[in-house]
């Protein structure tokens, strides 16, 4: 009956996607393992319906696949895979600094909970938390510190693709993060891409996104 205490503040298919995420993210669910939906609604002690809403939603941000008459399947991402999806983000998210840079979207309050994000990151990198705990607890506030910038850019359609990308790039980043194992640069790597925007400088922040996100993909 894990579900019951998250009844109150979430639907039952945001539960299932919360509880699926986190299997996934995690490596308990491995890729192409099948998820067992009977299984899944026991734990969380629900019925099927959400669990199947769930997966639906997963299957639409590219988490799992969903085969006709086989079952539903936790995805593999290829290197190409992983390469791809950071074209897609480098591209957009260069054209995001652009127009924040040129608007002037950033105040002093924007970059000062960017920079809280960045402590964050540090203080969870020399925790002594294990691997796996920090490695999922940085992606999280990475991703955090990406989609405020985002936000800030008031370019929705940008903001769309990102958001709808954001849980593959989730597993790319986890993915190469167990292969580098580098979680202290992880989070330095960010305070560039800040040091650049507050000096408007859009060249140097782009640069230092593509350093940051280079230190990700796999070689």
């Amino acid at each position: 009956m894990i579900a019951q205490t998250s009844y109150q503040t979430q639907s039952l298919k945001d539960v299932a996607v919360d509880y699926l995420t986190k299997k996934i993210m995690t490596g308990e669910y491995k890729p192409n393992e099948k998820i067992n939906e009977v299984q899944v609604a026991n734990e969380l002690g629900i019925s099927r319906a959400p669990i199947r809403e769930g997966i639906k939603e997963l299957s639409s941000q590219g988490l799992v696949t969903q085969i006709p008459r086989k079952g539903t399947y936790v995805v593999e991402l290829t290197e190409k895979d992983i390469h791809e999806i950071y074209q897609i983000r480098v591209s957009l998210e260069n054209c995001i600094i652009d127009k924040i840079v040129r608007d002037n979207k950033l105040k002093e309050k924007d970059f000062k909970f960017l920079e809280k994000k960045i402590e964050t990151m540090e203080e969870i990198a020399n925790s002594d938390d294990d691997f796996n705990s920090k490695k999922i607890k940085i992606n999280r506030e990475d991703i955090k510190f990406h989609k405020y910038i985002w936000e800030k850019a008031d370019s929705p359609r940008r903001q769309e693709i990102l958001f709808d990308l954001h849980r593959q790039l989730q597993m790319a980043m986890l993915f190469d993060t167990e292969m580098t194992g580098d979680l202290k640069n992880t989070a330095e790597t960010h305070k560039d891409i800040v040091k650049y925007l507050r000096a408007g400088d859009a060249k140097n922040a782009k640069t230092a996104l593509v350093d940051h996100i280079e230190m990700y993909k796999m070689k």
